[in-house]
């Protein structure tokens, strides 16, 4: 009888054991895809007003920011379906805040894009470009849940 307690006791650990360790994998997870997606959001937002003014000159230029907007609203997504570790919950919810107003921008860029109804030149100084500013500030927060 003592044995099987033992034995009992012993796998209850070992079981736990195994959710500690998947909770730390899918911590481990969350920070690396925030990190990764916190700097794709970087480099889009440092090209994105090369590309618009590219638009002016080069018409091949529009189809190939119209499909960096579309790629950029999938990461969005794709990134807001995340689940996020209780440490990393405030960051995330940042976050996904930010991305609600990005989204709507990009959607409205892509409505004006399709309509002509855009003027590119002023995409530096757009909300678009304030609210990237503010995912990216929050690298440094995102790289330190990793520590």
């Amino acid at each position: 009888m003592k044995f099987r307690i033992i034995i009992l006791m012993l796998v209850a650990s070992l079981m736990s054991g195994c959710s500690l360790f998947e909770s730390a994998s899918q911590s481990l997870n969350y920070v690396t895809e925030a990190t990764t997606y916190v700097k794709d959001v970087s480099t889009f937002a440092e090209k994105l007003p090369t590309l618009a003014q590219d638009t002016v000159t080069n018409s091949a230029a529009l189809d190939q920011i119209t499909s960096s907007f579309t790629q950029m609203k999938q990461d969005i997504t794709e990134f807001n379906q995340l689940d996020a570790p209780a440490f990393a919950q405030d960051v995330h919810d940042k976050l996904i805040q930010y991305n609600e107003t990005f989204l709507k921008e990009i959607n409205t860029y892509i409505s004006d894009l399709s309509s002509g109804s855009i003027n590119l030149e002023t995409i530096a100084q757009s909300e678009m470009m304030k609210t990237m500013n503010g995912i990216t500030g929050l690298l440094n927060q995102v790289q330190q849940l990793g520590q």
